[in-house]
């Protein structure tokens, strides 16, 4: 098919490079110009019909979380939880999971993308769980990070800033809003706490028919449009500051909402005070 397309094209043909293999553009033939990344970025604002499916995604997550949390508890390993999470979603009405969920306990909560173990939960241990149900296609992402047991004073404290991080992300998502501005909202306060080198990522990201979307909230690189972006009306994004301390633990909070002129909307609605099991 494409040796066919190139054969019979008139004109010119552009490509999408994200999606094409090296053996394809070879079949092409010649240097065809690319228009890189022209469908993500049409993509990225959502029409209502998209908001409410990835709002029931959302809320499929929420009660699925909700479902769960009861069983969190010592001796439970962190598959146990990821599985039983992921079962319980598609038992909702979800198509299935929207990407394979982190749930990281005790130290390994300092890897910001741990994948689940047979690490049995202990008392003492901060819980991160991070996870979202597809819907129609479309996807949602949500993290909690919950407490085993009374939590250490070091513990409250870590969560409570990256709280209020997560608040001060939230409340600067807005149409006209510059994503470096966004992520700085969040950023600026756990660097100011001492932090800033234990954020180690991105605020957040474009939410949609792919889990990772544009756009990308984060700090403006070199040479780049990274971070230079403005948010628009209705554009699904997640906010989700973390501050992983290597070898002791971490918090990570996250939601996803959409960008609205009267002010964000939040899809995922799990409570996020800390939750101590």
């Amino acid at each position: 098919v494409t040796g066919s397309l190139a054969a019979s094209a008139a004109g010119r043909i552009a490509v999408e490079a994200h999606h094409m293999s090296v053996a394809d553009y070879f079949r092409l033939g010649g240097e065809p110009p690319r228009l890189s990344g022209l469908v993500e970025s049409v993509r990225r604002v959502k029409d209502e019909e998209e908001i409410d499916l990835i709002r029931t995604a959302c809320a499929l997550t929420d009660q699925a979380f909700a479902d769960v949390l009861p069983r969190l508890r010592p001796g439970v390993t962190e598959r146990e939880v990821a599985r039983a999470l992921e079962i319980r979603m598609i038992e909702l009405g979800a198509d299935g999971p929207a990407f394979d969920s982190i749930v990281a306990s005790g130290p390994n909560g300092s890897i910001p993308h741990h994948s689940p173990s047979e690490r049995p939960l202990r008392r003492g241990d901060l819980v991160t769980m991070d996870f979202g149900a597809m819907y129609g296609g479309y996807h949602a992402d949500m993290t909690r990070t919950v407490a085993i047991g009374e939590p250490a004073a070091w513990q409250r404290e870590l969560y409570d800033l990256v709280r209020s991080a997560q608040r001060a992300g939230r409340h600067a998502v807005r149409p006209g809003a510059l994503t470096h501005e966004v992520d700085a909202a969040a950023r600026d306060l756990i660097t100011a706490a001492g932090h800033g080198e234990y954020f180690e990522h991105g605020l957040g990201h474009g939410v949609g028919l792919e889990i990772h979307e544009v756009p990308f909230l984060a700090p403006p690189k070199p040479d780049s449009d990274a971070g230079h972006a403005r948010l628009e009306d209705r554009v699904p994004v997640t906010v989700e500051p973390g501050v992983y301390l290597p070898g002791v633990g971490g918090v990570r909070i996250e939601d996803t909402l959409v960008t609205r002129d009267v002010g964000p909307e939040l899809l995922t609605r799990t409570t996020k005070e800390l939750l101590v099991l």
